[in-house]
């Protein structure tokens, strides 16, 4: 399917390199500022400034309250409800402009996912807190997906990202289209391959849901919802090599012996961890385009990615 628009994703400010931290400086990420800004729309965001903080600035921290997490100023006041309600315009924006990701600065009292120091009375208490911008705007914005700059530098969390990113981005323009039984059909067998790598049971459960509704305006609301949180759940290393064989199973008749032995060490190779998932899906698609395989011609899971992100360019950790 052709996209219509292009992809937009929401960034801190200060990973663009824009000088809005408190201490008037910013902490420009390269690989979001350049990686992500050839191949996306990026839109800049700061919460802190848009709750009409200065810059500089005191810094705010998260204090561990009975009632939950607050968020306070230097001078204790308490700037939880400045932040929950330009969270909820900040989330309605995202939703009508079609923001398909959202990438936020690690460690921000406001921004930070899991990783934020909590705080009660002096005393640092944990540091797995998550910024109340970035939890409200989960809550509200449960599919998009949200990354932290320092998990785009790990190759797994940077392609389960980008994968949930483009997912995202192509079933918004199925719905947003005059949706018929044949491009349902058409979205679920080109996307059922990186959903087993997901979810197995999802992509099955779909499978069987799509053969059985009859009202497929009714059912895409349904499909969707479903089809985003299976992609939510990690693939494995052992999930993409069973989809890796599944696919490399079309190619049995149309390569030689001598090509089927190169391609199912390409595939062991990356189940051993010694080269990138890209390797063969690379030669997969190939083969596929070279022997005209159709079953293969059109898979989401073989797409060719913009080759700034390094998508599925990197070593999957232990």
């Amino acid at each position: 399917m052709e996209r219509r628009r292009p992809i937009r994703i929401v960034v801190s400010g200060c990973l663009l390199g824009e000088e809005v931290r408190y201490d008037g400086g910013h902490r420009r990420s390269e690989t979001v500022a350049s990686a992500l800004g050839k191949a996306f729309e990026l839109v800049s965001e700061c919460p802190e400034i848009g709750i009409g903080l200065g810059v500089p600035r005191p810094k705010i921290r998260l204090e561990r309250k009975p009632g939950g997490t607050r968020l306070r100023g230097s001078r204790g006041e308490d700037l939880t409800p400045l932040m929950d309600d330009y969270a909820r315009q900040a989330a309605s924006v995202f939703d009508e402009t079609r923001v398909a990701g959202i990438v936020l600065k690690s460690r921000s009292p406001s921004c930070g996912m899991g990783d934020v120091k909590l705080h009660e009375g002096s005393a640092v208490i944990s540091e797995n807190g998550t910024g109340v911008f970035a939890s409200r705007i989960a809550a509200a914005l449960p599919e998009a997906p949200r990354i932290s700059e320092v998990d785009l530098e790990e190759p797994a969390l940077r392609d389960h990202w980008l994968t949930r990113v483009f997912a995202l981005a192509e079933i918004r323009e199925l719905a947003s289209g005059s949706a018929d039984a044949r491009t349902l059909y058409e979205f679920h067998a080109r996307w059922k391959m990186v959903l087993m790598a997901h979810s197995e049971g999802t992509a099955r459960r779909l499978g069987r849901f799509l053969a059985a509704t009859r009202d497929i305006h009714g059912a895409l609301p349904r499909y969707g919802k479903e089809f985003l949180a299976g992609l939510a759940e990690p693939a494995s290393v052992g999930t993409h090599h069973n989809v890796l064989l599944h696919l490399a199973g079309h190619l049995k008749k149309p390569l030689d012996p001598a090509a089927r032995v190169r391609l199912g060490g390409e595939i062991a190779a990356f189940r051993a961890r010694k080269a990138p998932l890209a390797a063969p899906v690379r030669s997969l698609a190939a083969w596929a385009a070279r022997r005209e395989v159709q079953s293969l011609r059109n898979q989401a899971y073989l797409a060719e990615r913009p080759a700034s992100l390094a998508y599925r360019e990197g070593i999957y950790r232990e």
